[in-house]
């Protein structure tokens, strides 16, 4: 064949490209690549010449031609799925492209294709001048978008924070898919959601069978290749939009951290490809509005070495970095462990390599899949030692729901539920931390610690004072009590938190406990205020238990719950939005893990508890065993939980001996 040459013919003024992309829904193979996309201007084409499956193109089409700069003229269009199955690239040798508010025909031109590329652009022309009211409009029809129920993925991302504690990986993006029913036009799907979101990288990939297509609007370029420039543009960090939040993403500790860790990972990434000495920030933590969300963006470049071609370049940095974790070859071993699904598309990258222009890549994120008469939308984040898991939960709805809406949808009422807010009197009365001192040293401070910054930051906008691990070490070395409670207030007010010492009382004796009310509020903070706690234990003969409004046990006014179920396995509840996140509970599920003992966070009722071994966990006692509930007698396995007891205090005498 007859190498090819670069042919650019004029086609006058048209719609957008999305409403071009609605009009050609019956285009086999259509691609539409919009936003900033090859450099802001918009690009369509169809009719593929060769299809690939499962495997990124090679470097360039067999027919190349000379690069001319800003002209894209054809080549490899298509998805890299994070599932290899869900690659797909097809090679066109055509495109049109939409330039300075004009569209232009633009073709790798060869003797052999001259009569189906007049007949391409032809029929490009008509559409483009076409009266829009003479074509008829694709129509769709979407369900509620719905998944796995939210205490899946709590749990799965109290696990991954728990790899990361125990210093597997740094980092680790958890994800969950959401579907609904799909019928109709998915090109006009996208015309609709790409006009109204306005995505920085905005895609329509059609699929093999009618109904099917890849919808991408995407935040995030993963890499673009001009001539032997290279860079990538990592997002991590996500507020909803709103008055103030701007300022607060920038001050979050765990965004920042977050992304200044996966800068890290990517500018290792690109050394991999680089000429030494080339690889650089070119940007750092700017906040930037996407897909209806605020984000944290950062940028590296670098200059690619010589011989190297962009099949390499992608299997340097595949898969992006900001969706997997770091290191990234942990995190996505802890993936494939902790999600309940596979990914498809999503997560990996959409976009073309062009002999003319070269490569662009955005990451697959806020990306429909629709196939079979579904719709996907798969969401999630990056999770740190510091995550929250609600508030992780909710930054995945936070990035769902422009989507879900865009596309004619919503997302399903039970993922909508409002989250308990924090009462006047909880937020006036401030945020404690009581801790443990053995000998005159604290015990898990660091931890205690952390839990009282992420709230005092949640709260009150503030962080903790330097200095303040160091003024409790020294209130504790002053305790006259072999055994010393460490009270530490801080409040809204910004002051100083307060930390007074008092000899910690001996083991608590409320083996019984009893299900009693507590006030509405938000109860994943440990509030200053204790009035509510005296009062149900007054109302008892022991300690008070407390459920959730489903039902589920939460814990007692002493501590976190634990089941021990009759292999030995532990139970306890995933952390909620009405449930302390115990710094012994944490401890447990640490030392269950060094030690092999399964450990299975899930939820359960009265019923399971009634006829289970169980026994509560707090930071001044340990592990006390529950004798019974609202006078029903529970089986015993008092070695058992005393075990547990002992191997928290083995724990906190090594963390006193070595000053933790």
């Amino acid at each position: 064949m007859t190498a090819p040459r670069l042919v650019i013919e004029p086609l006058g003024p048209g719609p957008s490209a999305e409403e071009l992309a609605r009009r050609a829904s019956a285009r086999p193979g259509l691609v539409c690549l919009r936003g900033r996309f090859a450099d802001g201007r918009p690009l369509l084409t169809s009719h593929p010449l060769r299809v690939l499956t499962g495997v990124f193109p090679p470097d360039q089409p067999d027919d190349g031609a000379d690069g001319l700069g800003d002209c894209v003229g054809g080549g490899w269009f298509g998805v890299a799925g994070y599932d290899a199955g869900a690659t797909r690239f097809a090679f066109h040798d055509h495109v049109v492209r939409l330039v300075d508010g004009r569209w232009r025909f633009e073709a790798l031109w060869t003797p052999e294709r001259a009569v189906a590329l007049d007949g391409l652009r032809d029929k490009w022309a008509g559409l483009i001048s076409a009266d829009d009211t003479g074509i008829a409009g694709g129509g769709w029809t979407l369900s509620a978008f719905d998944g796995p129920a939210e205490a899946v993925h709590l749990a799965a991302v109290e696990r991954a924070v728990e790899l990361i504690r125990a210093g597997e990986l740094y980092q680790v993006n958890i994800c969950t898919r959401l579907a609904t029913d799909f019928t109709g036009d998915p090109a006009a799907l996208f015309a609709r959601a790409a006009a109204e979101l306005d995505p920085a990288f905005g895609a329509y990939l059609a699929g093999t069978a009618t109904g099917d297509a890849v919808v991408c609007l995407s935040p995030e370029l993963f890499w673009r290749r001009r001539g032997r420039e290279l860079r990538s543009a990592p997002i991590k960090g996500t507020l909803p939009v709103a008055r103030g939040n701007a300022r607060a993403l920038r001050r979050s500790a765990k965004d920042v951290a977050e992304n200044v860790m996966i800068v890290d990972l990517v500018r290792n990434d690109l050394g991999r490809v680089c000429e030494i000495g080339s690889v650089r920030p070119s940007a750092l933590l700017d906040v930037v509005e996407r897909v209806g969300v605020l984000h944290l963006e950062s940028a590296v470049t670098g200059r690619v070495r010589a011989g190297v071609g962009d099949a390499e370049v992608t299997a340097a940095l595949f898969p992006p970095g900001s969706v997997t974790g770091a290191p990234k070859p942990r995190a996505g071993e802890v993936i494939a462990q902790l999600e309940g699904s596979p990914r498809g598309a999503y997560t990996g990258c959409v976009g073309f390599v062009s002999p003319c222009w070269g490569a662009e890549f955005a990451v697959a994120i806020r990306t429909l899949e629709l196939r079979d008469g579904r719709a996907e939308l798969g969401v999630g984040g990056g999770i740190t030692v510091d995550s929250v898991p609600e508030l992780e939960w909710r930054e995945c709805l936070h990035k769902a729901a422009p989507v879900a809406r865009a596309a004619g949808g919503s997302l399903a009422p039970g993922l909508l539920r409002s989250p308990p807010r924090p009462t006047p009197a909880q937020l006036d009365g401030g945020v404690l931390e009581t801790v443990l001192a053995l000998d005159g040293v604290p015990v898990r401070l660091a931890d205690h610690l952390a839990r009282l910054d992420r709230s005092v930051r949640e709260l009150y906008g503030v962080g903790l004072p330097e200095g303040l691990a160091d003024e409790v070490c020294l209130a504790a070395g002053r305790a006259a009590a072999t055994r010393a409670a460490i009270r530490i207030v801080a409040g809204p007010d910004g002051a100083r938190p307060v930390v007074t010492v008092a000899p910690a009382p001996a083991r608590p004796t409320a083996t019984a406990v009893f299900v009693s009310d507590r006030p509405a509020g938000c109860w994943r903070h440990k509030w200053a205020d204790r009035s509510w706690a005296i009062a149900a234990e007054s109302a008892v003969d022991g300690a008070p238990l407390f459920l959730g409004r489903d039902g589920a046990v939460l814990e007692t006014s002493r501590g976190n719950v634990v089941l021990v179920d009759r292999d030995g396995t532990l139970v306890t509840p995933p952390l909620r939005d009405d449930l302390l996140p115990g710094v012994t509970r944490r401890a447990l599920l640490d030392l269950a893990r060094d030690a092999g003992r399964a450990v299975e966070l899930r939820s359960f009722g009265l019923d399971e508890l009634s006829t289970s071994i169980a026994f509560w966990t707090s930071s001044l006692s340990g592990a006390v065993p529950m004798t019974s509930v609202d006078g029903v007698v529970l089986p015993r396995a008092d070695a058992v939980v005393e075990s547990v007891a002992q191997a928290l205090v083995g724990a906190d005498t090594i963390g006193a001996r070595h000053g933790r």
